[in-house]
């Protein structure tokens, strides 16, 4: 059975964020500074994806809803500490209770690409893919 594009899609982006950490630790390295990013292990998730397998999509899963927890936290943090509140958007920064809208926004499309590639992970077609 071939890859539903759909996995390929949801794979792709698992692998481009692990990909990301390691490139922000190796960075990191060569400044001088030691960095623990965890998404490198969505890396092994998103080739565990391209091949099948089911423990890569519970870890998936498991992911995404990280996600909507880290989002959540992200909004609570923002409207109840806005002083503390900075959002930085193509070398423009905004402190304080201005960056709150800005962090709500993205928080919100976060969710939302979030709640896609939860949609997409649950459907039938990556259902059969993952059970055959």
């Amino acid at each position: 059975m071939p890859i539903p594009k759909r996995i390929i899609l949801i794979a792709s982006l698992f692998c481009l964020a692990g990909v990301m950490a390691c490139w922000d630790i190796i960075s990191g390295l060569f400044h001088g500074r030691i960095s623990l990013n965890f998404a490198v292990f969505m890396l092994p998730v998103g080739i565990g994806l391209f091949r099948g397998l089911r423990s890569s999509q519970w870890w998936a899963r498991f992911w995404i809803r990280l996600g909507y927890a880290l989002c959540a936290l992200l909004v609570l943090l923002a409207l109840f500490f806005p002083g503390l509140a900075h959002a930085s958007w193509f070398n423009t920064s905004v402190s304080g209770a201005a960056a709150v809208p800005f962090i709500i926004l993205i928080s919100f499309g976060m969710a939302g690409v979030l709640y896609v590639m939860q949609r997409l992970l649950d459907s039938e077609k990556a259902r059969e893919f993952f059970t055959r």
